[in-house]
């Protein structure tokens, strides 16, 4: 890789290995956050696992980003080791690895 990428903390070892979303045209399932609210000292979400499949939801604080909501939505999915496309709300296009940091509250 170029210098400058080796320098990014996004793509370090452990930043590749945290990182829940699936890339581009990877063969992965797909999880729709379809609520995502702020609550009294947390944000709370509501999703849904694949095409009509387990509703997933969970609280996290106010701080957290993009890649903390997935790891959240990751632990409680089937197969909990494995990358996935986010989609949010009304959006049909994946949240990309590179939005892993961007804080959840930029998107209420």
């Amino acid at each position: 890789a170029a210098d400058p990428l080796k320098a990014d903390p996004l793509l370090t070892e452990s930043s590749v290995a945290a990182n829940p979303f699936a890339v581009h045209g990877a063969k992965s399932p797909v999880c729709n956050v379809f609520e995502l609210s702020a609550a009294e000292d947390r944000i709370r979400y509501e999703a849904a696992w694949g095409v009509g499949g387990k509703t997933l939801d969970g609280h996290l604080p106010h701080s957290s980003t993009l890649g903390d909501l997935g790891r959240h939505i990751r632990a409680q999915a089937p197969n909990p080791n494995s990358r996935f496309y986010l989609t949010l709300l009304d959006s049909e296009i994946p949240v990309s690895p590179l939005q892993v940091e961007q804080p959840l509250a930029e998107l209420m």
